[in-house]
């Protein structure tokens, strides 16, 4: 029997196995499924963020960033790719820090790009910025706020999966 796209996507959301969430999104893929690849990705990225140990709501926002932008990352580079320099400034300056670093940081936004493309925006450091505004600067909230709708209206309507050929996530 046939299932829904929305009972698909239950079961995605709790797959514990990475191996089934890249075939889920090798499916999708091959399908024109957009909802299925978003939901594979999401998942992968829950799991991914796992490996951190957040202290608290903030630091879980921002590992799950951490997370999506290195599947981000990997997908663009083709094999499975750490996000070192984002990395070590989490370690050096904190997560805090370090996000009120990276919204001061006029560096291209390679993973805001990707992953709001993808209805991901959520994995965002952006995302983490406008969700946690008492711990920022007005200005950076108002950064965040600028990037995410900018992509948002410059987002091109016919956005296509890219093809992963072997598992990233």
């Amino acid at each position: 029997m046939a299932k829904t796209i929305d009972e698909l996507i239950e079961r995605i959301n709790v797959e514990k196995d990475r191996e089934k969430l890249y075939r889920w999104y090798q499916n999708g893929h091959k399908n024109n499924l957009p909802e299925i690849m978003t939901a594979a990705l999401g998942r992968a990225i829950h799991l991914k963020a796992q490996g951190f140990n957040p202290e608290d709501k903030f630091e879980n926002a921002v590992f799950h960033a951490l997370a999506g932008y290195e599947i981000a990352l990997s997908i663009k580079n083709d094999r499975r790719t750490a996000a070192q320099r984002t990395r070590e400034l989490l370690k050096r300056l904190k997560p805090l820090g370090a996000m009120k670093y990276l919204m001061d940081s006029p560096d291209e936004k390679y993973g805001l790009e990707l992953l709001t493309s993808m209805q991901l925006a959520e994995f965002t450091f952006e995302s983490v910025v406008v969700t946690f505004p008492k711990y920022f600067e007005t200005y950076q909230v108002n950064v965040a706020e600028e990037r995410l709708e900018e992509i948002f209206q410059t987002r091109n309507s016919g956005f296509e999966y890219p093809k992963i050929n072997r598992n990233l996530f």
